[in-house]
C-alpha cells in the first residue's frame, strides 16, 4: 500500500474513528503452542518468515502481555491493533528468526500491510484484526505524521516572520489540532483512562511506555474526529498522510544510501 493522500483515505479515517471495539482474542490455541509451531515452520520455510509471522499474529490470543517486567499493549482502547509491536515481540523471542537487521527493517517501514497486498494481509490476519490494524494506522501512525507536519508548519511560519523556531511551538500544535495544551490534554486522558497524571508529566517519565504514548495519540485522534467539522478532519488527515509519505521516501533514501556505502 502506498500512503499517498486522497479523499478516500480521509473518509476512511473518519469511518475508522466511528468503529467500536473489536474482539481479537477468540483464537482457540495458546500463544506458547503458536510459538513452537512458528519455530518449526521457520526452519522448514525460512524464506516465508514474514507470512509465518503474520499467520502467528492472526491466531494470537492475547490483547496484551507482560514479559520480563515489560508491558506489551497490542490492542489500544479495544479498537486499534499494533501488529508491528506483536511482530517484534514474536521475532525477538524466535530462535529461528532471520537476522535482526532484516526484520527490523521490515517493521520500521511504515507500510500499512507490511509489503503484502491488502487482500493477502486481510486473509492472513482475519477481518477483526485487519480492521483494528486500520484503526491503529490512522489513529496512531497517521496522527503522529499530522503532529509532525503541524510542527513543521509552525516552525516555517516563525522563521518567515523573522523568529527562530523553538520548542514552545509544541503547545501551539496541540492547541491547534485538539483545542488544549499538552498538559491539559494529558490530564483529560488520564481521567478517562485511569492513569496517574504524574506518569506522563515529563518527556521521558518513569513507567511511561511506548504503548502508553500510542494510547495517548489514539485518544487524541478520536478527540480530533469528534470536535472538528468533516472538511477540517479530511484536510488534516490528508496532511498526516502526506507527511507519512514524505517520511517513507526519506526512509527509502537512507536505506539506499546505506546499501551503496556497504557495496563501496
Amino acid at each position: 500500500m502506498t500512503t499517498s493522500p486522497d479523499n478516500a483515505d480521509a473518509a476512511l479515517a473518519s469511518e475508522v474513528a466511528s468503529d467500536g471495539p473489536v474482539d481479537i482474542t477468540r483464537a482457540s490455541r495458546p500463544a506458547t503452542e503458536l510459538l513452537v509451531e512458528l519455530e518449526i515452520n521457520l526452519i522448514a520455510r525460512p524464506d516465508d518468515w514474514k507470512q509465518l509471522v503474520l499467520e502467528t499474529i492472526g491466531q494470537w490470543p492475547e490483547a496484551s502481555e507482560t514479559l520480563d517486567d515489560e508491558h506489551y499493549q497490542y490492542l489500544i482502547w479495544g479498537e486499534a491493533f499494533d501488529w508491528r509491536l506483536l511482530a517484534r515481540r514474536i521475532l525477538h523471542s524466535a530462535e529461528n528468526a532471520p537476522e535482526t537487521d532484516l526484520w527490523q527493517e521490515w517493521l520500521d517501514t511504515p507500510d500499512l500491510f507490511g509489503s503484502f497486498s491488502e487482500a493477502e494481509f486481510m486473509r492472513i490476519l482475519g477481518v477483526d484484526k485487519s480492521r483494528a490494524c486500520l484503526s491503529f494506522f490512522y489513529g496512531v501512525t497517521v496522527e503522529q505524521g499530522l503532529i509532525v507536519a503541524a510542527r513543521e508548519e509552525i516552525a516555517k511560519r516563525r522563521v518567515a516572520g523573522g523568529r527562530a523556531p523553538s520548542d514552545d511551538r509544541c503547545d501551539e500544535v496541540y492547541q491547534r489540532l485538539y483545542g488544549n495544551d499538552r498538559d491539559g490534554l494529558w490530564d483529560e486522558y488520564c481521567a478517562e483512562s485511569g492513569l496517574s497524571e504524574t506518569d506522563g508529566s515529563d518527556l521521558n517519565p518513569p513507567g511511561f511506555t511506548l504503548g502508553e504514548g500510542d494510547s495517548f495519540t489514539y485518544w487524541l485522534f478520536k478527540r480530533r474526529m469528534e470536535r472538528l467539522d468533516p472538511a477540517r478532519v479530511a484536510s488534516d488527515t490528508r496532511k498526516g498522510l502526506a507527511q507519512l509519505e514524505k517520511m517513507l521516501r526519506s526512509h527509502d533514501k537512507r536505506r539506499r544510501m546505506l546499501r551503496q556505502a556497504q557495496v563501496v
